[in-house]
């Protein structure tokens, strides 16, 4: 189950897309960063679907150095010694848990932001799947329409006066023939 949006040919010339490490990146992450029922339940891609479209809504610039700072999260796990070479995509889901591990704690704030950004998004992901909602009993809409109900009840006078008011004749006369 996909939640991303339609495509249609024009929109995909001016839509943000992943590149494939960075889908190769944050697919190797999602057991990391996201509960084990993500990948229990086969989420991944639609976790870095979404985490596509999220970036697709970022400024540019923004955007452009955080593809380049996941591009250098990946290639620096090389030289890292348990890694024995690999880069992050390809470690062992213990490794890869202890690489992001070291940049979330690590010693430059450049690391530790990163990869707090890369967690917020693909939880905020994970969370907004519908699958997710549903398990965990999230049902927006249904909160949603109660207060809309309660609110229109408690506040019809309110609203109609002021209703009344905009659509009223003006009261005061016009001069010069405005």
């Amino acid at each position: 189950m996909s939640v991303a949006a339609p495509r249609s040919a024009d929109a995909d010339d001016d839509r943000y897309r992943h590149n494939w490490l960075t889908r190769r990146v944050l697919e190797s992450l999602v057991p990391v960063i996201c509960p084990p029922e993500a990948t229990e339940l086969g989420l991944g891609a639609d976790i870095v679907d979404h985490v596509e479209l999220t970036m697709g809504a970022l400024p540019g610039l923004f955007r452009a150095g955080l593809v380049a700072g996941i591009a250098g999260y990946d290639a620096a796990a090389a030289l890292w010694p348990p890694a024995h070479g690999h880069l992050a995509h390809m470690l062992s889901p213990e490794l890869a848990r202890r690489w992001f591990e070291s940049w979330l704690h690590g010693p430059t704030p450049m690391q530790r932001e990163l990869v707090k950004g890369i967690k917020q998004v693909m939880t905020l992901a994970h969370y907004e799947h519908p699958v997710i909602q549903e398990r965990l009993g999230y049902r927006p809409q249904q909160w949603i329409e109660k207060v809309k109900r309660r609110r229109l009840e408690v506040y019809a006078d309110d609203i109609g006066k002021h209703h009344a008011s905009i659509t009223a004749p003006d009261p005061l006369p016009r001069r010069g023939g405005r």
